[in-house]
C-alpha cells in the first residue's frame, strides 16, 4: 500500500536541471556544426576530389560558412534547441531538419541576388546538403542518449504538493512534499509563506498541487508567484473532458500558472542582461569610483546599503544600493517610506538619489542572477501602501513574482515610482508589472531600457 504523504520523509528541494539542459543545447549546437562542416568537406572531397576544391571554385568550407550562420539562428529561434530536443528524436530531427531546409533556402537566395552562383560547384553544394541533413538526424540520436544518461527519463525537475488530501500513483522520480508539514498554507498571503513555498519548489520546473476543492483559489494565487508551470489536480472533472487544461497520471489537472518565459526565452533574457550589464559597469565606472568616494567621505558607514528584497518565485535576496541616508537612520527592513525633505537622506543621498545613481550597484545584482535589466521593481517584505502590506492590497500581487526584478520596469518608465502613499499607488504599478510579466518580448526590454533614460531625473525621488 502507498504509504500516506504525512509517512514519506521530507525531501530536500528539488535541484534544477536547467544547467545540464543548457550544456546539451551548446553541445547539441557544437555538434550541429562540426556536423555540417564535415559534410561540405567530404562533399568537396567527393565531387571534386580535393578536401579544399579547386582553382577558383569556393569549396565546401565557404559553402558551409554561409549556411552555419543562417541555419543556426533559425534553428536557435524555432526552438531546435528546446526541451523537445531531449526526448522524441522525431520531434528534434523534425524541428532541425526544417530550419535546415529554411537557411538553405536563404543562402539560394544570398547567393541568386550576390550573382556568385557560377563560381559554385553545384553538385558539392547538393551532396553537402543531403549528407548534412544525414548527419543532423544522426546527432538527434546522440544528444537523446546523453539526455537520458545526464538527466534520466525526465528532462525537467517536478514536483507534487499533497495538502489535505491522498496522492494519487505517482513515477517513482517526482518527489512528494507534503504541505502541512512543512508550514505552507496558500491562505496566507504574506512573504514568509511565499518563502517556504519558494525554498519547498527548490528548482522544480513543473509544480502539481492536489487539494481540498475549496483550496482551488488559494493555491491557484500561491502557484502564480513561481516561474515554474503549476497545475492543480482535478479528479472530479475526468467526466466533463475539458478541452484546456492538462493532464498528470491520467488525471485532468487545471493550468493555473504556466511561467511567464519559456527556457529559450530565459536564456535570451540573461545574456541580454549580462551583455548591458557588464558594459553598463564598464562605461560608467567613473561614475561609480566618484559616487562611492562622495558617499565614504560625506557621512560615517559603508558606501553600499543593502536590503532584503524578494525576488523571483518570492525568494529573498539582498539589493545593493548607494547608501543615501545617515547610517544609523537606514531602514534596512522599509518600515517607513522616504518622505520629501526626509531628515534621514545625506546631501549627497538627495542628489544621487534625484538622478537615480543610487541604484547603479544593482547592475552587480544583475550579474549574480538576483535582478534583470528590466522587470517588476523588488520590494522589500515590510514594504506598505498607506499603512497596509502590499500584498494586503491586491491579491493579484504575488503574480508579479514569477519573474526576475529588475533595475527598472514598465511601471517606472510610466511614471509609477516614488512613495506609495496611497492604495492606488501600488495598484497602478502593479497593473503595469502584470501587463509586463504576461506579454514579455526582448524588443519590449530594450524599449523600456531606452524610455528609462527619459525619466532617470524625476521629482518622485526622495
Amino acid at each position: 500500500m502507498k504509504p500516506s504523504p504525512a509517512t514519506l520523509p521530507p525531501p530536500g528541494p528539488p535541484v534544477s536541471k536547467e544547467s545540464a539542459r543548457l550544456r546539451l543545447y551548446l553541445l547539441g549546437l557544437v555538434l550541429d556544426m562540426w556536423t555540417m562542416l564535415g559534410c561540405f568537406v567530404l562533399a568537396n572531397w567527393l565531387i571534386l576530389g580535393s578536401a579544399w576544391g579547386e582553382p577558383g571554385k569556393p569549396h565546401g568550407i565557404v559553402m558551409f560558412a554561409m549556411l552555419a550562420p543562417v541555419y543556426a539562428l533559425l534553428a536557435i529561434n524555432g526552438g531546435a534547441y528546446g526541451i523537445r530536443m531531449l526526448g522524441r528524436v522525431r520531434v528534434s530531427a523534425g524541428h532541425a531538419l526544417l530550419a535546415f531546409a529554411q537557411a538553405v533556402f536563404v543562402t539560394l537566395l544570398l547567393i541568386f541576388l550576390a550573382k556568385i552562383a557560377e563560381q559554385l560547384s553545384r553538385l558539392t553544394f547538393l551532396v553537402g546538403i543531403l549528407l548534412s541533413a544525414i548527419g543532423l538526424v544522426g546527432c538527434r540520436f546522440l544528444i537523446t542518449f546523453l539526455a537520458r544518461r545526464m538527466l534520466g527519463a525526465v528532462p525537467r525537475m517536478e514536483l507534487f504538493i499533497v495538502d489535505g488530501v491522498p496522492p494519487p500513483e505517482l513515477p517513482a522520480h517526482m518527489p512528494v512534499v507534503d504541505a502541512k508539514a512543512l508550514g505552507i498554507d496558500p491562505a496566507q498571503h504574506d512573504a514568509a509563506m511565499a518563502e517556504r513555498l519558494a525554498e519547498a519548489v527548490g528548482g522544480a520546473e513543473h509544480v502539481v498541487v492536489a487539494c481540498p476543492s475549496e483550496r482551488i483559489g488559494e493555491w491557484s494565487m500561491a502557484l502564480k508567484s513561481l516561474s515554474a508551470r503549476g497545475e492543480i489536480l482535478m479528479p472530479e472533472m475526468a467526466r466533463y473532458a475539458p478541452a484546456h487544461g492538462g493532464t498528470f497520471q491520467h488525471q485532468p489537472t487545471m493550468i493555473v500558472a504556466g511561467g511567464p518565459l519559456d527556457y529559450r526565452d530565459r536564456i535570451i533574457k540573461r545574456l541580454f542582461d549580462i551583455i548591458v550589464s557588464l558594459g553598463a559597469i564598464i562605461a560608467l565606472s567613473p561614475i561609480l569610483v566618484l559616487t562611492a568616494l562622495a558617499v565614504k567621505l560625506t557621512s560615517p558607514g559603508p558606501i553600499l546599503f543593502r536590503q532584503a528584497r524578494l525576488g523571483r518565485d518570492a525568494r529573498p535576496f539582498h539589493m545593493y544600493k548607494f547608501r543615501s541616508m545617515r547610517a544609523e537612520a537606514s531602514d534596512y527592513k522599509a518600515d517607513q517610506l522616504t518622505r520629501r525633505d526626509d531628515p534621514r537622506v545625506t546631501a549627497v543621498g538627495g542628489f544621487i538619489r534625484r538622478t537615480s545613481i543610487d541604484e547603479l550597484p544593482q547592475l552587480f545584482n544583475v550579474l549574480k542572477g538576483d535582478m534583470s535589466i528590466v522587470g517588476p521593481r523588488p520590494h522589500a517584505a515590510g514594504a506598505k501602501a498607506a499603512e497596509t502590506l502590499y500584498w494586503e492590497v491586491d491579491s493579484r500581487y504575488w503574480a508579479r513574482h514569477c519573474i526576475k526584478p529588475g533595475i527598472t520596469g514598465l511601471a517606472q518608465v510610466r511614471g509609477h515610482r516614488g512613495s506609495t502613499d496611497a492604495h492606488e499607488d501600488l495598484i497602478l504599478r502593479l497593473q503595469s508589472d502584470l501587463e509586463y510579466v504576461t506579454d514579455w518580448s526582448i524588443w519590449r526590454d530594450i524599449g523600456i531600457m531606452l524610455a528609462t533614460l527619459r525619466v532617470l531625473v524625476h521629482d518622485r525621488a526622495y
